[in-house]
């Protein structure tokens, strides 16, 4: 049976720590050709939560409908990539959803898709996705035009897309925690033009970035679609890097485990800070939520509670500790 909660719980401003406004730009935000990302998925959500600073996001009970992988690679390895030439990189789930990109120093651009809807479609006005550097008060705006096939033939696309990097805090989804995350909010709004049908498709997506990982932790996406001037059909999807969620605010605000891994960044040995007498259990996660490592500790007072991490590609990587009532808590910690 699903456990329900409301998705969204704010929590005082005054309570998140006061970080670093994080900066995305094309350095930190553009994926290594090869890279896989496991994504957890749901076909719904409530609420996106407020903008502005140092605001706190407990996802805690989003819960997944399935998982998929995306796929990342240089634009080349295709050869679809000859009808789509400003690609230098596509991301794909291993089907028809195959989107190409053109990351610049300047911005972050869709030039092309290859879906069930557009089939193959080369943008010849590219689309602004993201501006860099992105930080917290960056805006931006565009205007694009494409013409694609559909199946149900020649398709003709004018709009307009806005950006807003709208809020920056704290971020927790599946029992994971990130500290520091940028918002950025980016507005669709596309007129859709064909011979036997017109449409009007308005598309908000909120992406949660971190600026180690080169994917949004979470992106949330409200589609709202309008056939031949009729009513809008809306669907809310979404997607974040991690396991299948579920947990309660109260198995985390009541029983979390606490614990402070130092150095963060480290080279490979960490010492957790923990000083309780307990029995606990250590899991090392990827990003994407892949186990890499399981240890069991005996710390006591006297004990040396350190994690050798050493062999671990540089990264980031989540610890969860369980102790022997089965309480946990994760922290995120940085291998370089």
């Amino acid at each position: 049976m699903e456990r329900i909660y409301s998705l969204f719980c704010l929590v005082s401003l005054t309570t998140a720590p006061l970080l670093a406004q994080p900066t995305i730009n094309r350095a930190n935000n553009q994926p290594f050709s090869g890279a896989e990302y496991g994504i957890e998925g749901r076909n719904s959500w409530t609420s996106e939560g407020p903008s502005g600073a140092n605001v706190v996001y407990p996802f805690y009970t989003l819960i997944s409908n399935g998982p998929r992988t995306y796929y990342v690679h240089d634009a080349d390895i295709t050869s679809s990539s000859a009808a789509v030439p400003a690609a230098n990189m596509v991301t794909t789930d291993g089907g028809m959803d195959t989107l190409f990109w053109n990351y610049a120093d300047d911005g972050l651009y869709q030039v092309g898709a290859r879906t069930s809807l557009e089939l193959l479609a080369n943008y010849t006005d590219p689309i602004l996705e993201v501006k860099y550097p992105c930080t917290f008060g960056t805006t931006w705006s565009d205007v694009t035009v494409a013409n694609y096939n559909s199946p149900i033939g020649p398709v003709s696309r004018t709009g307009t897309i806005s950006g807003a990097a709208d809020a920056h805090g704290e971020l927790s989804v599946s029992e994971v925690t990130y500290p520091s995350v940028l918002r950025v909010k980016v507005r669709r709004d596309l007129n859709e033009t064909a011979a036997l049908a017109n449409a009007r498709r308005i598309t908000t997506n909120f992406y949660f970035f971190d600026e180690t990982i080169a994917w949004p932790v979470v992106k949330l996406t409200v589609d709202s679609v309008s056939l031949n001037g009729g009513g809008y059909t809306v669907t809310r999807t979404a997607q974040w890097i991690g396991g299948p969620g579920g947990v309660g605010l109260n198995e985390v605000t009541e029983e979390q485990v606490s614990f402070n891994p130092y150095p963060n960044p480290t080279t490979g040995r960490v010492d957790l800070g923990i000083g309780q007498d307990e029995l606990r259990s250590v899991e090392v996660f990827t990003a994407a939520g892949q186990l890499v490592r399981t240890e069991v500790k005996i710390i006591g007072s006297t004990a040396n509670a350190v994690l050798d991490l050493t062999g671990l590609s540089t990264g980031v990587y989540h610890l969860k500790v369980t102790d022997t009532s089965g309480r946990s808590g994760s922290r995120r910690l940085v291998v370089q």
